[in-house]
């Protein structure tokens, strides 16, 4: 069921996309036409319907082609393509394993997949890209430049699309950016809309120049062309050239203009759940909704959309009845909702703790280590440093739900099943260790062992044996200060400390009890922390930090 209504959902998007596309590439077409229309062909003037009708039809499919192309390599979360190394590694271990009849670690054979299935693809955007400019700059020069060259025109229009495409995977545009504010969806186009043209007389002003260098060498008449045109006369050359430049603008436009409308529509807001006053709102109202968060499948473009729909059914007064149902009596939904956010919150804890072993092992080179750690041999996506911070969004929008869920707990939670059912401790347990791990990349050290912990207030920071660990210091490090990964990781813990402190705001005056008396954090450590093993640090290191939440001491 989930399985379905995730393709329905991602199917009704591309297919809106599709149709906002045609009609903005329709618009450019007239207004191709309408700026150039006093070049008519003298040639073919007795035709002029059909021949631009044949172009125009021309020109949508090669819009269809980069649409095809971005349907390849959307996504919500970064990946990364594989090197060229990674393929002659992966080939040779193939080789090896095959001839001395040894094994391959399935989470390394996934990995490498995976990074040569994102490869795969980008060479598919690329090559759809090159075809689309092709075609895009051939039937908007053809109407103008008469007896067109196709070869000519077209080679530029490749050069054009290839590189594009090589840009627009450099820059990243390919993953989803989801707004932090849910704007209506026509002011979503405008807001947008400003950019398309500037990019597109950038990205033009750039690339001509390398299109007519690439066409140099490709096609072989283009030299001979050119002493044509000028034989002909200078004004007919500069006309070509002319044409050539606003083509390669209003074809980038239209590329830009595309990727503008994948970013609003993919990432709208989608509702799941049952109309409200059906049979299924009145019993079943978040079945849909769990369905989509429960799926065991790489986290997809609907369940980053359900983790949306949560997020805001959770934090604001959207949809209060669906919030209310969360709280149902029997517990059921509230802990699966629980459940499915501290997952992703969970998986980044541990794939930062492993992380944190590349920098305990001995020696000061972090390449050199990252080569060598055995970990790291495998490729896994566990303990890959580059793509540990891969689905921060996701882990923005649970620790959100989490801490907005507790919070509304103490008001709308009648039966008590975020208390009685354990949830409470599993939530801020969970957000504790993330945010004591990521305040190591952060550049705070925090001691992961039992010994000289004598009790909450004499917890050392520091192990004495090895000295305080910087670890945004070390050497070759990717969390260096400034870099993506730091801003990254200082994002991601002010979004735990807020969360932390939405819970500390509405049951800090429970966890404590009798201020001055001695007593302090005794509740919050018997109600609220749990007494298992954390996934980081320690229970005194959790009630530590807690005890200085409680005291606003923590920024």
């Amino acid at each position: 069921m989930a399985l379905g209504v995730g393709r329905e959902v991602e199917a009704k998007r591309w297919l809106r996309c599709l149709i906002w596309q045609g009609a903005g590439y329709t618009a450019v077409w007239i207004l191709w036409q309408t700026m150039f229309s006093g070049s008519s062909n003298r040639y073919l003037w007795f035709v002029p319907s059909v021949w631009s009708s044949f172009w125009f039809l021309v020109f949508q499919a090669s819009q269809v082609l980069f649409l095809l192309g971005k349907l390849f390599v959307t996504t919500c979360q970064e990946r990364e393509a594989a090197s060229g190394l990674d393929l002659v590694s992966g080939v040779w271990k193939l080789t090896w394993n095959s001839l001395v009849g040894g094994s391959w670690e399935p989470e390394a054979a996934q990995y490498l997949s995976s990074k040569i299935s994102t490869t795969r693809d980008h060479v598919i955007f690329i090559f759809l890209c090159g075809i689309s400019g092709f075609l895009s700059l051939v039937s908007l020069a053809s109407t103008q430049i008469i007896p067109p060259n196709v070869l000519n025109i077209g080679v530029r229009g490749a050069a054009l699309g290839v590189v594009y495409a090589c840009l627009h995977l450099y820059q990243k545009k390919q993953v989803l950016t989801f707004p932090i504010i849910q704007r209506s969806f026509g002011y979503s186009l405008k807001i947008g809309s400003s950019r398309v043209l500037v990019n597109s007389v950038k990205l033009a002003v750039v690339v001509v120049p390398i299109a007519e260098i690439f066409a140099g060498f490709v096609s072989s008449e283009n030299n001979q062309s050119v002493r044509e045109v000028l034989a002909d006369g200078l004004s007919v050359f500069i006309w070509q050239q002319i044409v050539f430049v606003f083509g390669a603008i209003f074809a980038t436009a239209c590329w830009e203009l595309c990727h503008h409308f994948v970013q609003v529509i993919l990432t709208r807001r989608h509702v799941f759940a049952p109309p409200l006053g059906s049979t299924l709102a009145e019993t079943q109202p978040s079945e849909q909704l769990l369905s989509i968060l429960e799926d065991v499948e790489s986290p997809s473009l609907a369940q980053h959309l359900a983790y949306l729909d949560l997020s805001i059914v959770a934090e604001s007064n959207v949809d209060t009845w669906r919030r209310t149902a969360f709280f149902e009596e029997s517990g059921e939904t509230y802990k699966r909702i629980i459940s499915a956010c501290l997952g992703p919150l969970d998986n980044l804890t541990l794939r930062l703790v492993k992380g944190l072993e590349i920098f305990e092992t001995k020696g000061g080179d972090f390449l050199k280590q990252q080569v060598q750690s055995q970990g790291l041999n495998k490729k896994s996506e566990s303990s890959s440093v580059k793509e540990i911070f891969r689905d921060m969004q996701l882990c923005a929008w649970c620790a959100r739900t989490v801490a907005s869920l507790t919070a509304t707990s103490r008001l709308e939670d009648r039966y008590g099943v975020a208390q009685l059912s354990g949830c409470n401790k599993a939530t801020l347990s969970s957000l504790l260790s993330c945010l004591l791990v990521v305040e190591v990349y952060l550049g705070r050290r925090s001691s992961v062992r039992g010994v000289g912990f004598v009790g909450p207030n004499s917890i050392k920071w520091t192990v004495p044996s090895q000295g305080p660990v910087d670890v945004s210091r070390r050497k070759g490090s990717p969390f260096g200060k400034g870099s993506a990964m730091h801003k990254k990781a200082y994002a991601l813990a002010d979004i735990l400390r807020t969360s932390v402190y939405q819970i500390i705001a509405v049951f800090g005056e429970e966890m404590v009890v009798g201020p001055g008396s001695g007593k302090g954090v005794a509740v919050a450590e018997r109600d609220w922390l749990s007494q298992t093993s954390p996934l980081y640090g320690t229970h005194e290191m959790h009630l530590q930090k807690l005890s200085l939440f409680l005291e606003y001491r923590v920024n």
